[in-house]
């Protein structure tokens, strides 16, 4: 079941409907700020909503547009990215465009490097378009995945340079 429909379910109870909004935020990897910023919702609104506060009907139809969009992506461009939480932490976008495309990050935290093949396994699982993630774990992500594998090496511009290999490398 998508993210909207399961978050309309939850209507008929504020408490029920918050729960479900928090965990659809989590599994789009976004902050509250974050889905503020690609809704046009203020913060505060959103905050309110979080805290079990009335909202309007436009508000939860900005809200569901929101999650519909990122579902429409995940089903055609996303990019996993494989790292520890800080290095996560560090990506300021959830969308980027290359070459004229518009590709949709989604983050898999990992700490070690069993986590790291979980994870990728995972974002196969769930359909996106390539993995971007550290060297140490790359040649064991390829041998397992029948996608895309791009590495960061780290430097000035590592992230970039590894979101056009991997763009590249889903158009061949």
């Amino acid at each position: 079941m998508k993210a909207c429909e399961r978050l309309l379910l939850k209507i008929e109870s504020p408490e029920k409907f918050v729960e479900e909004f928090k965990r659809i935020l989590l599994e789009m990897g976004l902050t509250l700020k974050e889905f503020s910023e690609i809704s046009g919702i203020p913060y505060s609104t959103l905050y309110k909503i979080i805290q079990g506060k009335d909202f309007r009907v436009s508000t939860l139809v900005k809200i569901l547009k929101t999650i519909r969009s990122f579902e429409k992506e995940e089903d055609t461009n996303t990019i996993a990215i494989i790292a520890a939480r800080p290095a996560l932490n560090r990506i300021t976008t959830r969308k980027i465009e290359i070459n004229g495309k518009s590709y949709l990050l989604k983050e898999y935290p990992a700490g070690s490097l069993e986590e790291c093949i979980v994870a990728a396994v995972r974002a196969e699982r769930e359909g996106v378009k390539g993995i971007v993630c550290a060297p140490i774990v790359s040649a064991t992500i390829e041998k397992i995945v029948n996608i895309p594998v791009a590495v960061i090496i780290p430097e000035k511009d590592a992230f970039m340079n590894a979101l056009e290999i991997i763009v590249k490398k889903i158009n061949e």
